[in-house]
């Protein structure tokens, strides 16, 4: 990918999120060095990442990932699969985060549109690093089904050999959805070595 606008607003975005979260996960650590390493490795993962489109809905989610595992690959002896966890906890529920999705609509029009479009589109296969994925909206409940049967995620985790941290970034989709004040059900992840992530949202108050 280039690294861009895209490339360059993430770290504007979360070093501040890194830097809060270290400070307090590991006071010990050498900031400094730590975020120079992380903003270098950040940098040579999207260069040697294949885009997957410039309209792709999911693209800034593959920039974020670079981010997320460049901040493990940054110090793979300080970054303890529990340090990237908390990391992402910290992430998932900051208030970057909160502003992207509080107050948002997932059953709006515009949502369901984008979602319906990104499906479409995802079944051409144009781009290896792609998401694959069907979409079914129920407006009269409302409710949706996303099934993913390929992740960009997964596969950019399999390329830089850091798939078994997959399973923690999966976690975020809980709380955006959170925010939004729906529930998401879900019992498959890819990143968890199932055939699928099956999404299912539905209003906060339906079980």
């Amino acid at each position: 990918m280039k690294y861009g606008l895209y490339g360059s607003l993430v770290p504007i975005l979360l070093d501040g999120i890194v830097k809060d979260y270290m400070e307090e996960a590991l006071p010990e650590a050498d900031l400094k060095e730590f975020m120079r390493k992380l903003k270098r490795e950040y940098r040579a993962m999207v260069q040697r990442t294949e885009d997957i489109g410039k309209d792709n809905i999911f693209r800034m989610t593959l920039y974020m990932a670079c981010y997320g595992f460049s901040f493990y690959k940054a110090d793979p002896e300080l970054i303890t699969d529990d340090v990237f966890a908390g990391f992402i906890h910290a992430l998932s529920y900051s208030k970057l985060m909160e502003k992207a999705y509080k107050g948002k609509d997932p059953f709006s029009k515009a949502n369901t549109d984008k979602y319906a479009k990104g499906a479409v589109r995802s079944q051409d296969g144009k781009y290896p690093m792609d998401w694959k994925f069907t979409f079914e909206f129920h407006p009269e409940v409302p409710e949706y089904y996303i099934t993913h049967t390929e992740c960009g995620i997964c596969k950019l985790g399999q390329k830089e050999g850091l798939f078994h941290l997959v399973k923690y970034m999966c976690t975020m989709d809980f709380a955006a959805y959170e925010f939004q004040g729906v529930k998401l059900i879900r019992t498959k992840t890819i990143g968890n070595g199932d055939d699928c992530c099956n999404f299912h949202v539905v209003p906060e108050t339906k079980n």
